[in-house]
């Protein structure tokens, strides 16, 4: 063997009843007994003598150790095995998670595709049957799916207020006014509305305001100059920071990509009070709580009831303002698999037989 290899230390006993050379501590201590003295000789040439005391303290003290080191392990093995676990079970219930949320959104579209293909089966005044109410929940594997049908024609489109032009402009901004006066908002609020919408940048008097207005807030921004997608942005303009836009008048509205007529077969009593000045709201909503079911036949039909007499409301004023049928729906789909819940908004087009998707958002 080489010489270099460090010798193992020898532990002896100084009395005669021991016997020399026997290595290990243990097991001298056990021979030689309590009056035993204990020599340790290490590399051969160097001796440390022990009481027997002090063996005993020294094998006590290897002993703990060994005992703490065992335990150390096993719990260092056991706090790794646990965080393994963990972080699998992360990783399943995250992989679920994933799964359950693509699931429900393709359930979802399916609630879409269905609502497009039932306004394309509809007849004419069929399509109330599904307006403005819940469609049934159904039971799918691991959870639910449903949705709901409006019609966006029923709302203020915001977008008239620049898509319309000459009288019907004048009467689409006097109906915004009313509203914004009917939701305790200030008149004047329809020149910021416009302003934001228009592509000019000459702020209209008293209310209006363009860039220059915007752009000395903190952050900057400038106007839309042009139709919005949805209302919700209306937020921005100048003078809607009052809790009345969206508690009042943002369910009034709707944002459309070309100019419409507003559909008194569906349209809220709130939208309606606002086509006149005068008009009494308990018989506005008697109207609307006497609508045929299947909506209107024909705009005379609406113009000469009870409610509205002496409100200067015509065939001709009401022409192209008013109608009773609509194209732009919205359709609100919802499904619930397991952990995960999707909701979808998309805007249908209908003409005819043929529904198209406009917008989706979420």
């Amino acid at each position: 063997m080489s010489s270099n290899r460090r010798a193992a230390p020898q532990i002896t006993a100084s009395s005669q009843a021991c016997l020399p050379g026997v290595r290990g501590a243990w097991l001298i201590a056990v021979i030689c007994g309590a009056a035993a003295r204990l020599r340790l000789v290490i590399n051969g040439n160097r001796t440390i003598q022990l009481s027997p005391g002090a063996a005993g303290q020294l094998l006590s003290n290897q002993r703990g150790a060994a005992l703490l080191a065992a335990l150390l392990a096993a719990a260092l093995v056991t706090t790794l095995a646990a965080a393994m676990i963990f972080d699998q079970q992360i990783d399943i219930r995250r992989s679920g998670n994933i799964l359950h949320g693509d699931q429900a959104r393709l359930y979802a579209l399916g609630v879409e595709e269905w609502s497009a293909l039932l306004l394309g089966r509809a007849k004419e005044g069929e399509e109330h049957e599904y307006i403005g109410r819940d469609l049934p929940p159904i039971m799918v594997e691991g959870g639910t799916v449903g949705g709901r049908l409006d019609d966006l024609q029923g709302l203020f489109n915001i977008n008239n207020l620049v898509l319309q032009e000459g009288e019907k402009l004048e009467r689409v901004q006097d109906h915004f006014r009313r509203l914004l006066s009917n939701c305790g908002l200030s008149v004047e609020l329809e020149q910021a509305v416009s302003d934001w919408l228009d592509s000019d940048q000459e702020p209209r008097f008293p209310g209006g305001a363009e860039d220059g207005e915007y752009l000395r807030r903190s952050p900057p921004y400038r106007t839309a100059n042009r139709p919005v997608i949805t209302p919700t942005g209306l937020g921005l303009v100048h003078g809607f920071a009052e809790p009345a836009f969206a508690e009042c008048l943002l369910p009034l509205l709707s944002a459309l990509p070309t100019a419409t007529a507003l559909n008194v077969s569906t349209a809220p009593a709130e939208v309606l009070l606002g086509l006149a000045e005068g008009l009494d709201p308990g018989r506005i909503e008697q109207l609307v709580a006497g609508r045929p079911r299947r909506g209107y036949q024909n705009l005379s039909e609406f113009i000469e009831h009870p409610a509205l007499a002496g409100s200067g409301l015509t065939a001709e004023t009401a022409a192209g303002l008013l109608d009773v049928q609509s194209r732009y729906f919205m359709v609100q789909s919802e499904a619930a698999i397991g952990q995960s819940r999707v909701v979808i908004h998309g805007v249908l087009e209908r003409q005819g037989e043929a529904v198209r998707l406009i917008r989706r958002g979420r």
